[in-house]
């Protein structure tokens, strides 16, 4: 993790007579990492604010990505269970229904 305030290129921050605790945006965090010394992070709060939506985006990506690759997997279990229950001469809409029964029977049970 890394500084977000540069005071420097800060046109707020000089216009509030330079310095740290002056301005609104301001903010210092301490952070550890791996267990190792903690280290001070000086932010500017609409610039960390970006960076951490930018981040939850990609992990929202991430999970679409994972979810949809589940959707998929579980309509070609369901497929070849039906090819398989055809062949097999086994009829799955029954076969789940009674599963599904003794589900209930088991929950209400506890």
């Amino acid at each position: 993790m890394e500084n977000t305030c540069d005071h420097k290129e800060c046109k707020l921050f000089d216009l509030l007579g330079g310095n740290p605790s002056q301005c609104p945006n301001y903010q210092e965090t301490w952070w550890t990492q791996d267990k190792k010394k903690p280290t001070l992070i000086k932010d500017c709060a609409p610039k960390r604010t970006f960076l951490m939506i930018q981040d939850l985006h990609n992990r929202i990506i991430g999970i679409q990505k994972a979810q949809e690759q589940q959707r998929n997997e579980n309509i070609w279990v369901q497929v070849v269970a039906e090819v398989l229950g055809k062949n097999s001469g086994v009829n799955l809409e029954s076969f789940v229904e009674k599963r599904q029964q003794l589900q209930r029977i088991e929950q209400l049970k506890k």
